[in-house]
């Protein structure tokens, strides 16, 4: 038996000073009922961030992992701290298996690198694709937003 998961609207917590505190209570039950039973939840966006926006950076990445392998491997993981940046083909492995797909890491800024630390390395940002890291830094600090509201929720 499957359960689809629930898709919530946050657009209450988006807009409280116009929303009512039945709203804001109503929104909180629906994050706090998915949690327990499901563990996970979609988020209706709405209000906070567009289908463009979402669009935009999927074109971005899509023209990042297009480029020519000398020029991802510019950022691979080996430059930093192995944990922020590209990875090949096969080089990620979650559970003993390698993964069939590429992929960029990039986590939180950090005040002061130190690449003998883990996930204390800088972010790595392709010089290719006109615009992707001024985007993505973006999109980083709009759904760390999202997260305290959620949370706050």
């Amino acid at each position: 038996m499957s359960f689809p998961l629930p898709v919530i609207d946050l657009s209450p917590w988006f807009n409280r000073k116009d929303s009512s505190r039945d709203e804001l209570e109503s929104t909180s039950r629906k994050i706090h009922d998915a949690c327990l039973r499901y563990g996970f939840f979609y988020l209706k966006l709405q209000g906070f961030a567009t289908e463009e926006e979402m669009e935009e950076l999927a074109n971005l990445g899509r023209e990042f992992f297009h480029l020519e392998q000398i020029k991802k491997d510019e950022i691979r993981l080996a430059n930093e701290n192995g944990a922020r940046g590209y990875q090949r083909l096969k080089e990620n492995v979650t559970m003993g298996k390698a993964d069939n797909h590429e992929g960029i890491d990039f986590y939180k800024p950090v005040a002061q690198p130190d690449k003998t630390k883990p996930l204390w390395g800088k972010n790595q940002w392709t010089k290719h694709v006109p615009e992707f890291r001024e985007k993505f830094e973006a999109w980083i600090q709009k759904m760390k937003a999202l997260g305290l509201i959620v949370m706050e929720a």
